[in-house]
């Protein structure tokens, strides 16, 4: 019987990454270039058919095909998606604008708010009112429901969103909305409020229920591409989706909620982060993905990466929090920063050194990448630097130019500050190293986490380059650098489970709940979910069911994650309810209010088929003796010494298991770079990462 393989697929704004993973082995071939921005498809299928004919493996061999994406953010952030309409409760016209009446910046008197997706001359009122019990207090009659239809569709929208009033409550008014449009409109895009956020908070809900709209057109029309180039290629496996919650779906299913794709391609890199730090034995890890646009942290807690319900996307300030566009989905909570390897360094306006946000991205890309780029990149630094190896880029595929990069951080950067090229390019090295060491300390912080007691799990193609000074600056002792590094989210993407969030409203103290509402709530999301994980191609036994629930004090404005067991539920539940919330309260405030009656507000449930298993064979052939591995000196700049001193350069591939050595040195493999600039001691460990232990006094 042949070997059946798996291939994950991870699209990010410089590079496209592949892996194709033999399950049974845990033996992976790993492929990576430049992303194809005018269709990002074309370097998927070049790269995916490239490998197979490398490795001599049959397309007909492959059998399931996973893949994340960076298009639904970039529709929201470029504004590149469909014409959208809106058809709304009359009085609520002007919800999107409203939003929560806040400002991010009470000091900015020339603030910025992020402008809808949909502009108000197309947004239509509905003469119809739901109570917030979901009664209904004005009907929608049939001729107000043609009136409204035909007034949207006169506008010449390409998609549809619909948010009316407590529909969460009471969907009867959406769906007669949504089935006469498809009645007079066939196949057409559009979204109602109570399938893609049944939740409350009506500002939030409407806008993810208009960014959903309005990404849907597009997100058919690659699924629907991607599926062909696949099938063409002969590959005859089914394509999967990445969810922002780390789980996978249909592209069918994609296809209807493309929202919960915004944080597809970042969320494979944290389920590989839990993965390989359960391989060596990290538990409590800082999940470090720096690409060549981004770079992304994320808390990973007992194995388990950090989820929450809300979102932010399309920010008029990158990462200024509240300064974007609400969509209330389930996502693995990270924190994003413009530090990647193609971020522009600058002369900021007070005439300091500033790297990022903007990125020179794949085209032109660095400037050492002889695509036209003029712009020092982070990446020009590092090569200048001596951490990349010009002749060794994606394993010599890739020439780099170093001339080039001196050029552009002489006359933008070492020049105008009067600084020696040395220390210009450790200040670009230095700058992001610390930006993106603040906001991963920030970040722990914020949740009531001491990073010192967490390991640094480093990735990405720029990853391993950066991962020991972000280390030293937050006092970390352990770098787990896991093999295949550079296309690490891709492989993520291969430990995914089936997977969907579905959730509903019900606003109610624990002294007031209703059970047989609550048993009827879980119920149906029980159904939904079980129809959801059939259609992806799960069976029956193999569903799994969580519950959980959004908690709070009665009173408080924001609620907290609560989980809840299985089962039918009745009075006596309501106790361990009640413990349930103050475990969670007290793990994050450090104190309780006993006097203030608990509120239950949204109740979820995740829909889960079986985590994938991966064999723990060896993913490559390692040699026997660290001399093997060596291959050869090069001067690099070491920061402690102030100056360019020869170091020892080892070859991944051949890097025997359990032989320490020790830093400074450099490490290589095809897809990315491992640098030790500073005392260290590192070694293979038998899962097949790489371990830098750090100095500490």
């Amino acid at each position: 019987m042949p070997k059946e393989y798996h291939v994950g697929i991870d699209i990010g704004g410089t590079f496209t990454d592949v892996v194709i993973l033999d399950p049974g082995s845990g033996r992976a071939s790993l492929g990576k270039r430049l992303t194809s921005t005018d269709n990002p498809g074309r370097a998927v299928i070049e790269v995916i058919r490239e490998m197979l004919d490398r490795d001599g493996i049959a397309a007909s061999q492959v059998v399931k095909a996973i893949h994340g994406t960076t298009l639904v953010t970039n529709l929201i952030i470029e504004r590149k998606g469909a014409v959208t309409g809106v058809l709304t409760t009359r009085g609520f016209r002007d919800a999107l604008e409203i939003g929560r009446e806040m400002r991010y910046d009470i000091y900015d008197i020339f603030i910025e708010l992020p402008k809808p997706l949909a502009p108000r001359r197309r947004r239509v009122e509905v003469t119809e009112r739901l109570d917030n019990n979901g009664q209904i207090l004005i009907p929608l009659t049939e001729e107000e429901a043609e009136r409204a239809v035909n007034e949207l569709l006169a506008l010449g929208v390409e998609s549809a969103a619909i948010s009316l009033l407590h529909s969460f409550r009471n969907p009867a008014h959406e769906r007669m909305l949504r089935d006469l449009l498809l009645a007079k409109r066939p196949g057409f895009p559009v979204s109602i409020s109570s399938e893609v956020a049944p939740e409350v908070r009506e500002y939030e809900r409407t806008s993810t229920t208009v960014a959903n709209a309005y990404t849907m057109p597009a997100v058919r029309r690659y699924m629907e591409i991607l599926e062909k180039g696949l099938v063409e290629l002969g590959i005859r496996g089914r394509l999967y989706i990445m969810l922002s919650t780390g789980g996978i779906t249909s592209p069918q299913t994609a296809s209807q909620h493309p929202i919960r794709l915004v944080e597809s391609g970042p969320a494979g890199g944290a389920l590989a982060a839990a993965w390989i730090g359960g391989q060596t034995g990290q538990a409590n890890i800082i999940s470090f993905d720096m690409g060549g646009t981004t770079a992304k942290t994320c808390i990973i807690q007992n194995g388990e990466p950090v989820r929450v319900n809300e979102f932010e996307v399309g920010r008029v300030y990158r990462f200024k929090k509240g300064s974007g566009l609400p969509v209330k989905i389930p996502v693995i909570e990270m924190i994003e920063i413009g530090a990647g390897g193609g971020s522009i360094a600058a002369i900021g306006s007070l005439g300091t050194l500033q790297v990022g946000p903007e990125s020179a991205g794949a085209d032109p890309g660095p400037a050492c990448y002889g695509r036209g780029g003029k712009d020092p990149t982070v990446t020009d630094a590092d090569l200048f630097l001596g951490y990349l190896d010009p002749d060794f880029f994606l394993g010599g595929e890739m020439k780099l130019n170093p001339k080039l990069a001196e050029v552009a951080l002489q006359e933008k950067i070492a020049g105008p500050l009067n600084l020696s090229l040395e220390r210009a390019a450790w200040g670009v090295h230095e700058v992001v190293n610390e930006n993106m060491a603040n906001a991963s300390r920030i970040h722990a912080v914020e949740k009531g986490i001491d990073p010192r007691r967490f390991s640094l799990v480093a990735f990405g193609g720029a990853g391993p380059v950066h991962a020991y000074q972000v280390a030293e600056k937050l006092r970390l002792e352990t770098i787990v650098i896991p093999p295949g590094a550079g296309v690490c989210s891709a492989f993520g993407f291969l430990l995914a489970p089936m997977s969907f969030d579905l959730s509903r409203s019900y606003i109610t103290r624990l002294e007031e709940l209703q059970w047989e509402r609550l048993n009827f709530i879980y119920a149906e999301l029980e159904s939904k979910g079980r129809e959801l994980l059939l259609d992806a191609g799960v069976a029956l036994k193999d569903m799994q069911f969580i519950r959980s629930a959004d908690m709070r004090y009665a009173g408080q404005g924001f609620e907290i994650s609560v989980s809840l067991p299985e089962g039918q539920y009745g009075p006596g539940q309501r106790e361990g309810f009640r413990r349930a919330f103050e475990k969670e309260y007290q793990d994050i405030y450090q104190r309780l209010c006993p006097e203030i009656p608990i509120e239950g507000v949204n109740w979820r449930l995740a829909a889960t088929g079986p985590r994938p298993q991966i064999g723990a064979g060896t993913r490559w052939p390692k040699g026997t003796s660290l001399a093997e591995a060596f291959k050869g000196g090069r001067r690099v700049f070491l920061p402690a010494a102030g100056r360019y001193e020869e170091v020892p350069v080892y070859d991944r591939y051949r890097l025997p298991v359990g032989v320490k050595f020790d830093g400074p040195a450099i490490v290589e493999e095809r897809e990315s770079t491992v640098v030790m600039n500073g005392p260290g001691t590192a070694w293979v460990d038998p899962s097949g990462s790489l371990l830098v232990q750090l100095v500490r006094h």
